[in-house]
């Protein structure tokens, strides 16, 4: 179990991510060419978050509710997310 700190770290890293893919579909659908620079370097920086997120995921496996909860609250801090 984790908790309010982890669930709020979550839906605001997976909303990030999830946000960068809907501006790259809308990219595509205007017309952006789906090999060109600009769409390969938004997928690079989506794969990136991805990576970045399920790394995290893997060493909160052995870290304990708690330090999950502080690690995500300072994190969230970190990024401006929260004061």
């Amino acid at each position: 179990m984790t908790g309010k700190w982890f669930n709020i770290w979550y839906e605001y890293t997976q909303n990030i991510i999830d946000t960068m893919i809907k501006n790259m579909h809308s990219d595509l659908e205007a017309g952006y060419n789906p090999l060109g620079l600009s769409i390969r370097k938004q997928r690079e920086v989506i794969d990136e978050r991805q990576r970045e997120l399920n790394l995290q995921m893997e060493e909160f496996k052995y870290m304990s509710d708690y330090k999950i909860n502080k690690w995500c609250m300072l994190d969230l801090k970190i990024r401006g997310a929260i004061e």
